[in-house]
């Protein structure tokens, strides 16, 4: 495999990035600058793993396939009890469909880089 995924996958981090901030955190300037809000963090993370994912970074290759697997497997698993007959196969295709960045990390692992001192 090339680059072409994990490329993809960062750019597409760093575009859906921005709507994890709620409005009120864009609009709100009467916390102290010294405070960081969890979603301002998360923003950070987020660009942070979408440029690592660019550069074909393992640690950002686990930090963003992990989670997705385990949300995606949870999803599947949960859609047994809460979704009637027909609808939960779906609903559990789509859960599965979040373990294929894992899978695709598993593969391309030994093309990955861990990265210079910096970054």
């Amino acid at each position: 495999m090339k680059r072409n995924p994990f490329a993809a996958f960062g750019v597409l981090t760093l575009l859906l990035s921005p709507f994890t901030l709620p409005i009120e955190f864009i609009r709100s300037s009467t916390r102290s600058p010294m405070f960081l809000p969890p979603s301002r963090v998360l923003l950070l993370a987020l660009v942070l793993i979408g440029f690592g994912l660019i550069f074909r970074r393992k640690w950002a290759a686990l930090y963003f396939s992990l989670p997705l697997f385990a949300y995606g497997i949870s999803e599947a698993f949960s859609s047994i009890e809460h979704v009637t007959f027909p609808l939960n196969v779906l609903v559990m295709l789509h859960g599965l469909s979040f373990t294929l960045p894992l899978m695709i990390t598993i593969r391309v692992w030994k093309d990955l880089t861990w990265g210079t001192r910096f970054f």
